[in-house]
């Protein structure tokens, strides 16, 4: 670990310990709850080097260039800046996705539409050769990228409506070599997919309600209000994605996911119950036992 030294050749500047310390202090001061994980990581990201080296180093001392640097993080991460626009990663699935303030954030939430998926395709092995999936509304490309690394047999058509966003989406799709399997359009939902067909579609649409939005964290209302606001009762692009599902959802066999707020599921259902008639629809809940996944199987 670099640090500089006086003319005797003593160390100067803090130990790893005390800005570790220093960092928590002043995270949990402004009140935020994670503050001791995200001090942590403030740290690491100043020296990029992961948690065991941190731990290993802690009485290490760092140039003062090092100290000044993590002062000026932290005084963004003070004013509710959120952490992962901060650092521009954000872990999803075991992977570091690059994130801006141009994209939502990845949460660990959407993570149960990806397992949903995975135990789907091994229910139905005659998709593993060749899955066709739909991911709309992309954002950082965090469902995109994750399903086509893992099912390497699948073909991905991303659209999200914010042309930033699909910049940040590519990014990561060459970052974790997928580029080559997943297209990528720019457009309003299903819209320009017409005329294709898929044997999977997920969503993780606009879902907060309003007067949630207006409650929320400092942190929340930072990020992409496109991405967020899902109007007055959560629902309005839920029920606009819905009529356009059937004409590319595979008869024969298909399945359709949509990360929803519990407080709002019981809509959801209905609108993907009214625009597949045929479909079995069902709720999946989350690890907090919320219901977080509205289900729709076609075939």
């Amino acid at each position: 670990m670099e640090c500089s030294a006086d003319r005797t050749g003593e160390p100067v500047g803090a130990s790893l310990k005390d800005l570790l310390a220093r960092t928590r202090a002043r995270l949990k001061a402004v009140g935020i709850e994670e503050y001791q994980l995200e001090g942590e990581l403030l740290l690491q990201h100043v020296l990029n080097i992961d948690s065991a080296r941190m731990f290993a180093a802690l009485t290490d001392r760092v140039d003062p260039e090092v100290e000044t640097q993590l002062h000026r993080l932290t005084v963004h991460r003070e004013s509710r800046q959120p952490l992962a626009y901060i650092t521009g990663r954000k872990a999803f699935y075991g992977r570091e996705f690059e994130v801006t303030p141009d994209v939502l954030i990845p949460r660990t939430e959407t993570e149960l539409l990806v397992g949903l998926v995975l135990g789907w395709v091994t229910k139905y092995p005659e998709f593993r050769s060749g899955v066709r999936i739909a991911d709309i509304g992309t954002g950082s490309g965090t469902l995109a990228v994750t399903l086509a690394a893992e099912l390497p047999h699948a073909s991905v058509d991303a659209v999200d409506l914010s042309p930033p966003a699909l910049v940040v989406a590519r990014a990561n799709a060459s970052r974790f070599g997928v580029v080559d399997r997943i297209e990528y359009f720019e457009g309003d939902l299903a819209a320009p997919l017409a005329g294709r067909n898929y044997q999977i579609v997920v969503a993780n649409l606009p879902y907060v309600r309003s007067d949630t939005f207006e409650s929320a964290q400092q942190e929340v209302r930072r990020e992409p209000v496109l991405a967020l606001l899902g109007g007055e009762g959560g629902l309005d692009v839920v029920r606009r994605l819905a009529p356009m599902l059937e004409p590319i959802m595979d008869a024969s066999g298909s399945i359709v996911l949509f990360e929803v707020d519990p407080l709002t599921y019981v809509g959801a259902v209905e609108a993907l119950s009214e625009a597949l008639p045929s479909a079995r629809v069902r709720v999946e809940l989350d690890l907090a036992g919320l219901e977080r996944c509205v289900v729709a199987e076609l075939g």
